[in-house]
């Protein structure tokens, strides 16, 4: 059993600056507790389970910072624990369902709520919510409710459980989904499953939520080694002449192409030097495979992008600085402007991409784990006393 702690959530610990992700990492088991009195029902507790991570983070600032609305006093005047704490999966990327209840039995709470990052499905429909009644539990599915308004969604979610739970009814789930959300049984008279009113947005939706959850431009420190083999290379582009040239002969939508093929190129290799394409055995069958790589191909790809565009900012500031404009006239026979520039920078850029990046890899073989979701669910096998 994780060490626990208890405090009083402040709204100081919201400010701390902490990137996402980087914070709440190596916490399980603490605890926080947090009073609701906005609405009646004192003197219930419920207990809220939440992944580390980012999972966690968005809790606590849900806590920290308060919403205004019909959905502000989701708690209902109860008082709220929450720990942080991995939640317990099957070897195929699922949730443990027989022991995540076993915490709902075992826990002196009214009901339990439990947070994961592991996206959801039932057949084609992915899960925002499933709620079991006899065991006075829910779970809630973060990248089933999208990369955006995320607090928002997730104090949503809350509510609707929280309300369904506390009167015992799936009516009372329903009232807060409108044309957003359906309601449906699954595997029992008791069990309920939410999910979004029209399936393919839903399921984009999802992805898009595990494509924030990968937090891809807070993966670029990783990605440092990359950067410095490509500028490298890059930094050539400035001193031979017979790049200028192409730089200049070329049309524009060939230097497109060639930006577009480099980032392609060097975001497949890291997928395939890291083996980040993940099986449909191992994370819960083929449609859950299609959104674990697409979310990972779209990771990667954004991150790559970046790199890209810090790599083409960075070549064009140094040829600005050494490159005389007469001199460069003198090379091209033709009058220059600073599209000249541009496109040498821009050549270079993919250039230095397909030779220095090639190869290379992440700094760290423990951080890249973080990177995308499928290689975070690997970190919970075996599972051991440490995750509970």
């Amino acid at each position: 059993m994780a060490s626990q702690e208890t405090h009083e959530s402040t709204d100081e610990e919201a400010a701390d600056g902490t990137a996402p992700g980087q914070q709440d990492t190596q916490n399980q088991g603490q605890v926080d507790q947090i009073s609701e009195t906005s609405l009646p029902e004192q003197g219930q507790t419920i207990a809220l389970y939440s992944d580390p991570g980012r999972t966690s983070l968005l809790v606590r600032k849900m806590f920290q910072k308060p919403e205004k609305g019909r959905n502000s006093g989701w708690a209902r005047g109860a008082e709220v624990t929450h720990e942080q704490v991995l939640i317990p999966l099957r070897e195929d990327a699922t949730i443990d369902l027989d022991e995540v209840k076993r915490w709902a039995r075992e826990s002196d709470s009214d009901m339990t709520v439990i947070v994961t990052e592991v996206p959801r499905m039932a057949g084609e429909r992915p899960k925002t919510a499933e709620l079991h009644f006899s065991d006075r539990l829910a779970i809630i599915s973060l990248p089933a409710l999208g990369p955006a308004f995320i607090l928002h969604s997730l104090r949503r979610e809350l509510h609707r459980v929280v309300t369904a739970m506390v009167h015992e009814s799936v009516d009372e789930a329903r009232a807060y989904g409108g044309y957003y959300a359906h309601v449906e049984p699954q595997k029992g008279d008791d069990t309920f499953f939410i999910s979004p009113g029209l399936l393919f947005p839903g399921r984009l939706w999802m992805t898009l939520g595990m494509v924030a959850a990968n937090e891809p431009f807070w993966s670029l420190p990783k990605l440092s080694g990359v950067f410095a083999a490509a500028a490298a290379t890059g930094a050539f582009g400035i001193f031979f002449t017979t790049i200028w040239e192409m730089a200049s002969f070329l049309p524009m939508w060939r230097l497109a192409v060639v930006s577009v093929a480099a980032i392609c190129i060097v975001s497949a290799w890291l997928i395939i030097s890291n083996r980040f394409w993940d099986r449909s055995a191992a994370v819960g069958g083929a449609r859950e495979a299609f959104m674990y790589n697409t979310s990972t191909v779209v990771s990667l790809l954004s991150s790559v992008t970046v790199l890209y565009v810090l790599l083409f900012v960075s070549i064009l500031a140094v040829g600005l600085l050494l490159i005389e404009p007469g001199f460069m006239a003198d090379i091209l026979g033709e009058e220059t402007s600073f599209m000249n520039y541009v496109e040498i920078a821009w050549l270079s850029a993919s250039l230095g991409t397909f030779a220095g990046a090639i190869g290379a890899n992440f700094d760290d073989s423990v951080e890249l784990k973080n990177l995308t979701q499928g290689s975070r669910e690997l970190q919970r096998y075996p599972k051991d006393d440490e995750q509970r």
